[in-house]
């Protein structure tokens, strides 16, 4: 049995890798893209209820997918590896999915949590880092990060789309504030789990330094302050532009059935 879930699971290589913009790489963009843009389209004269449903699916997906990747990481790789424990935007924001869809207490702050599904997913899909080189497209360890990406990006950008979240530059500075946070708490997750195992250093929310070396330690979790904050303001600015070029379509529309009338 255990070697039969290693030969389903097992972390392969062949001649055929994926790389970073390979044909590969942007095969999975198309693909997890696609479909987000593809159940907008399907869902956005739905009944409340139906995206409702869609967003909760895709709420379980998220942590469903993350929590299971534990169980199976010691037939892909040997071993749980320590570096996906929720210390990275990424996988904090997976994790906070879920209270964000049903808990009602959360709903002060699913803007940002909704806003940081997106940032993350978007930036882990442009730089797959651990999904790239000597593994094949389709090895368990490349499909498990893009399904979970693409779940957490899928949830994030319905949940705009759909209007169930509605962003508000007023209240843009939760995201400062959320980011704040995450630092503080990858901060912990980087010296606490410093040296585990055999002298291993983490770079959690990229804040050490060792992952840019180029930039000084003590810069970047400025750095990163600035960059994924940002990104949620580019966010922001994109929701507001869609806003404001569909509320001129509508007022066109209606000038037009006035006059036809």
């Amino acid at each position: 049995m255990n070697e039969f879930f290693k030969k389903i699971f097992g972390t392969s290589s062949g001649s055929v890798e994926i790389t970073l913009f390979s044909v590969w790489h942007i095969l999975w963009l198309v693909l997890i893209f696609g479909l987000t843009i593809g159940a907008y389209f399907l869902l956005r004269n739905k009944s409340e209820k139906t995206k409702t449903i869609t967003l909760n699916v895709l709420a379980y997906l998220v942590i469903g997918s993350y929590i299971l990747d534990f169980f199976i990481m010691p037939f892909s790789q040997g071993k749980i590896d320590i570096d996906k424990l929720p210390f990275h935007i990424c996988t904090l924001t997976g994790v906070f999915i879920p209270f964000a869809q049903f808990n009602k207490k959360f709903i002060p702050i699913r803007n940002v949590i909704t806003c940081f599904a997106i940032v993350s997913s978007l930036m882990y899909l442009t730089y797959p880092g651990s999904a790239l080189g000597g593994v094949t497209p389709w090895c368990y360890k490349v499909v498990q990060t893009f399904m979970f990406h693409g779940f957490v990006f899928a949830w994030g950008f319905l949940s705009v789309a759909l209007k169930q979240v509605t962003f508000n530059f007023k209240e843009i500075w939760k995201e400062a504030v959320g980011i704040l946070i995450l630092i503080v708490w990858a901060l912990f997750g980087n010296y606490a789990y410093l040296g585990i195992p055999d002298g291993h250093h983490y770079d959690w929310f990229f804040i050490t330094g060792s992952t840019f070396p180029f930039i000084p330690s003590w810069l970047m979790p400025f750095v990163v302050f600035v960059a994924v904050y940002g990104m949620c303001a580019l966010i922001y600015l994109i929701d507001f532009a869609i806003k404001k070029i569909h509320q001129k379509h509508l007022a066109k529309q209606a000038k037009e059935q006035k006059i036809g009338e």
